[in-house]
């Protein structure tokens, strides 16, 4: 009997299966799988090693223009740090730096390296605007490629001589009538294009209004008045420094980055007083007396007039002005710079029907400020459409 359990015992034994084979195959094979996955990736990132070789060697390695532009920014501001006596010391005044000089400085590679197959010139522009330095990069690459100011840009529209579009008027090129494509997307806010002047600096609107950016003309005590009605002395009035606090952000509204401060250019601001039926619209009345050397202002009476396409538009309060004037805003009353010539107390605004009126400049209405753009401006994108308005660089 006991022989016979030794047997089972023996027998049980030899017959129990290895329990491990199972296991390994599995484990071979999953090996077998990650080796092809991994052979797969190799495959594919070779494949795109190999696609940006040729890519690059098709290309020459090229940076685009406005890359190349924004290196050219660059090297002349790290070239200015060391040779700062050489920075503009006035107002307005403007120096220029050559990439080959930029180049020769060892700040950035030669164009022709940017640019290879390309016959290339690029400068920078210093320019001194109020307490900034501005750098203007200009790159020139023939048909291929140049750096366009925003003033070339509007040009480029073309001139009218009927229909809504820019006039060449009074030496002048403006925008008339009630459908322009003369939109500016600065960083905070749309502004509208009013004109091109002779040196080709662009005169800029606010377009929407904010609801907080409102506010008298003035509100001290006028004698001939016997009432705190206000004067319409733009030197001494309150808008006056409304306008300053807006533009250095001390008020609610913040109106201006410092990016669009740099693009700015002072500019004399015309605040001669007219009558209500003076027919002079060319700003000879209003330009009669001159603040200097203005960063902000408000729009003028003969600005305003000249915007629209109406004939019967001819003396300051026809009501005829607010046709086909694109600068009208329904709904909104707004300050004009312009006081008038007959009392002191009065200050011409824009009704929200769109024609211009006499009112006591202690009123309370919206503030729709302008601003000059330099001539040096760049455009980056855009056609000047509501919807496609002109981007500046």
């Amino acid at each position: 009997m006991n022989e016979n359990k030794g047997k089972e015992v023996i027998s049980n034994t030899n017959n129990i299966q290895p329990q491990t084979s199972k296991p390994v195959k599995e484990n071979k094979d999953m090996k077998k799988k990650l080796m092809r996955m991994m052979l797969i990736v190799v495959g594919i990132l070779v494949v795109l090693l190999i696609i940006i070789l040729i890519f690059s060697l098709v290309t020459g390695g090229n940076k685009t223009y406005e890359e190349i532009e924004e290196e050219l920014k660059n090297a002349a501001i790290e070239y200015y740090d060391v040779q700062s006596g050489l920075l503009p010391q006035e107002e307005g005044e403007t120096v220029t730096v050559r990439a080959s000089t930029l180049a020769d400085a060892e700040l950035m590679k030669p164009l022709s390296e940017l640019r290879e197959g390309e016959s290339c010139s690029g400068r920078v522009e210093v320019t001194k605007v109020g307490d900034n330095i501005v750098y203007t990069p200009y790159l020139d690459c023939g048909d291929n490629y140049t750096t366009k100011e925003l003033y070339k840009a509007v040009l480029e529209q073309g001139i009218v001589t009927s229909g809504n579009g820019l006039y060449d008027l009074n030496g002048e090129k403006v925008y008339r009538g009630d459908e322009v494509n003369n939109y500016v997307q600065l960083d905070n806010a749309v502004f509208r294009i009013v004109k091109v002047t002779s040196d080709n600096k662009l005169l800029l609107i606010l377009n929407e209004l904010d609801s907080n950016m409102s506010t008298y003309y003035d509100d001290r005590y006028n004698q001939d008045r016997l009432s705190n009605s206000g004067f319409n002395d733009y030197r001494i009035s309150r808008i006056y420094q409304y306008l300053d606090d807006l533009y250095n952000n001390k008020q609610d509204y913040s109106l201006l980055s410092n990016s669009d401060k740099g693009k700015l250019t002072p500019f004399n601001l015309c605040v001669g007083k007219r009558s209500l039926t003076e027919t002079i619209n060319n700003n000879s009345i209003e330009c009669s007396d001159v603040l200097e050397n203005q960063m902000i202002g408000l729009l003028t009476v003969s600005d305003y007039m000249n915007a629209s396409l109406d004939t019967n538009c001819r003396a300051t309060t026809d009501k005829s002005c607010q046709n086909y004037n694109y600068l009208k805003l329904s709904g909104t009353d707004w300050w004009l710079v312009t006081g008038s010539s007959l009392n002191s107390y009065e200050v011409y605004s824009v009704r929200s029907s769109g024609y211009l009126y006499e009112t006591n400049a202690s009123s309370y209405k919206k503030v729709r400020p302008t601003i000059m753009l330099n001539s040096n401006v760049m455009i980056k994108s855009g056609n000047g459409s509501e919807s496609n308005p002109f981007i500046l660089k």
